[in-house]
């Protein structure tokens, strides 16, 4: 009689045994159906023995898969992130593997137009071949800091074939699905069908098909976002993480593990290389250079002689959407658009306008499950960014029945209301996550900007990422105070990339580009530093103010968010846990600073109220015990307790 020892998927601690069934091949590394408290449910089959329990057990009900989609490198990669972000077994495996039943194809594309060869600039040659250098002698972590538009596409590029020449196998790590697309058509003309994508916008099956692919060695590179850091090769050569300073690099949900630090493991582990890049690298990621954790190679120049575009700051003068479009980026525009140039225009908001407002009695409209305000849509609805919660505008306020409701502030789609009106007869594009959601449109943005059948581009975050249009001559921020002043440490260097990553996207070509940054505080620190495209001076500057405070890299962090719907029993249960605490982080030498507990600054969202604890630690072990009492806490019925080790905002 044969037996199988396997994790589920729940936040249960160790593995559950079940019988083999007369006539069924299980083998470590399948998935199988098992009944789980009553449930039927998909187990992770860990390992087969002859050894009978002493307990009675049920038996498998039938396998998902019919042949091993795992190896043990994959269950050591899983117990490392249960580890290391307080998570059970199952979990990691469940979120590291494709839920997939059947393997689908349908996604696969054509080949497409070779890229023809690669050449690279004297500066990325001699990154190269000092990573393969490197690499010899035992140095596998490195870290790219170039410029925007400086070729490191081309040299991860340059470093992928080489690897795949020599027989292994390369996962490519992209921040965002949408810059994945375009990063997804450059590789696909040099590697074509060796190629695979892996991302959330395929179907479950059509991940598996993906996932066994690579796993086979029948595509020996992948392009993917962060889940793509778990896909299993017959022997991984290198791991590219771009854009490493992105946030969308951490999961949100348990295990809350990091793609960045996963890789570091997974490389040290399989002996692949390391290879990190970005123009504005993360703090930690920097100092983790300087200090010699990993190599550094910098790219100074901008690939094909193109130069850095001038940075100008222009100060607005009010918020009224009348406003919004000042003279320096009206005249700027029509002049760049006048000479053949395009243009992008970068807000960091979504929605037709932020709130809307009672002019009666001032109160603002908010979601009912959340302690934040609903944005107004253009098809006169009301939207929570947060829980998704939507209603109809009201005819009169809720709260005094005035019937004087304004729409105030800036979103994408009442930007693009104005940039209609300012440039009429322009063609123009908006790229936010509510337009991101439309099928193709990804795809329709690359070819429309590639072919100039798009003059203006206007969106947030997402057209910040990687995106590479040599017709851009112009880049307009329409307010970059947004974010700035965010109760978050990491507030300052999260706006401080993405302008300066925003401001990269333009001047790539033969024409010189131009940024306009729009702002109501002209004066603040942070534009000093971004007029002079300096980087480093910004690094400086927010390394002294991180160690006067003790925040990372010169400590680690881990927040404890107790979350439910009743907000007297989750403050009552932050409160218990703070004071089981005390005595732990108080220990002489545990170099442990506890902060809270306090509500979270997003005090309720869908419509569940938030306390947290913010924990600072030197010290791995004191930072570790410290987590690990609070998880013996007793929990009440209702109210959920979350830890985030590393966490990458605190709102």
């Amino acid at each position: 009689m044969k037996y199988a020892d396997v994790y589920v998927g729940y936040p249960v601690e160790g593995s559950f045994t079940y019988r083999v069934p007369e006539g069924m091949d299980a083998f470590p590394g399948m998935r199988a159906r098992v009944n789980f408290k009553n449930r039927t449910v998909t187990a992770f089959v860990h390992r087969v023995h002859g050894e009978t329990p002493a307990f009675k057990t049920k038996d498998i009900q039938s396998l998902i898969d019919p042949a091993p989609i795992f190896d043990e490198r994959f269950t050591a990669l899983c117990a490392f992130v249960a580890d290391n972000y307080f998570s059970s077994m199952g979990e990691a495996m469940a979120m590291a593997l494709p839920s997939g039943q059947r393997p689908s194809a349908r996604h696969e594309e054509d080949a497409g137009v070779s890229a023809g060869a690669l050449v690279l600039t004297e500066e990325q040659q001699a990154a190269c071949d000092a990573i393969f250098a490197a690499r010899d002698t035992g140095e596998r972590a490195h870290l790219v800091f170039g410029v925007t538009g400086s070729g490191k596409t081309e040299l991860y590029m340059a470093l992928a074939r080489r690897v795949m020449d020599e027989g292994k196998s390369v996962i490519y790590l992209v921040p965002e699905i949408s810059l994945s697309s375009q990063v997804f058509t450059r590789l696909r003309g040099m590697f074509g069908n060796e190629l695979i994508v892996y991302h959330s916008m395929l179907t479950a099956n059509q991940r598996l098909h993906n996932w066994l692919k690579f796993m086979r060695g029948e595509a020996r590179i992948a392009v993917g976002t962060r889940s793509a850091v778990f896909l299993q090769a017959p022997d991984l050569g290198l791991l590219i993480i771009d854009e490493e300073h992105d946030g969308s690099y951490k999961e949100h949900s348990s295990p809350r593990y990091n793609a960045r630090r996963v890789a570091f493991r997974r490389a040290r582990d399989e002996g692949a290389l390391l290879v990190m890049g970005s123009a504005t690298p993360s703090v930690e990621s920097l100092y983790a250079a300087e200090r010699g954790m990993m190599r550094l190679h910098m790219l100074r120049k901008r690939y094909g002689g193109a130069t850095l575009p001038n940075i100008e700051i222009a100060r607005l003068e009010s918020l009224s959407p009348s406003k919004m479009l000042s003279t320096p980026l009206l005249l700027g525009t029509t002049k760049a658009l006048d000479e053949g140039g395009q243009a992008i225009f970068f807000l960091n908001r979504r929605g037709f306008a932020p709130f809307l407002i009672c002019a009666g009695c001032g109160a603002v409209q908010e979601c009912p499950h959340c302690s934040i305000s609903l944005n107004f849509h253009r098809d006169e609805t009301l939207r929570c960014h947060y829980c998704g919660h939507s209603r109809r505008v009201p005819e009169v306020c809720p709260s005094c029945g005035d019937a004087k409701l304004e729409k105030v502030g800036t979103g994408t789609q009442r930007l693009e209301h104005a940039v209609e009106k300012a440039f009429a007869g322009r063609r123009i594009f908006r790229l936010d996550q509510d337009s991101a959601r439309r099928k193709g449109t990804a795809g329709d943005l690359v070819a429309g900007m590639q072919s100039g059948a798009i003059d203006i581009l206007l969106g947030t975050q997402m057209v910040a990422k990687g995106f590479d249009f040599h017709g851009v001559t112009l880049v307009g921020v329409i307010l970059a105070d947004v974010g700035l002043n965010i109760p978050d440490f990491r507030a300052s260097e999260r706006i401080f990339s993405l302008l300066l990553q925003v401001a990269g996207r333009c001047g790539r070509g033969s024409s010189p580009g131009r940024v306009i940054i729009q702002t109501l505080n002209g004066d603040a620190e942070i534009f000093e530093f971004l007029v002079r495209h300096d980087y480093a001076g910004f690094y400086r500057r927010e390394l002294e103010l991180r160690k006067a405070c003790s925040y990372p890299p010169f400590s680690r962090l881990a927040r404890l968010l107790a979350r439910g719907p009743s907000e007297e029993r989750v403050a009552r249960t932050i409160q218990e846990i703070a004071g089981a605490l005390r005595p732990v982080v108080s220990a002489e030498g545990s170099g442990t600073v506890m902060l809270g507990p306090v509500e979270a600054p997003l005090a309720k969202i869908g419509g569940n109220f938030r306390h947290h604890i913010i924990l600072k630690s030197r010290d791995n072990e004191a930072l570790r015990r410290a987590i690990t009492t609070a998880r013996a806490c007793v929990i009440p019925h209702n109210v959920y307790l979350e830890i985030d080790v590393d966490p990458v905002e605190l709102m």
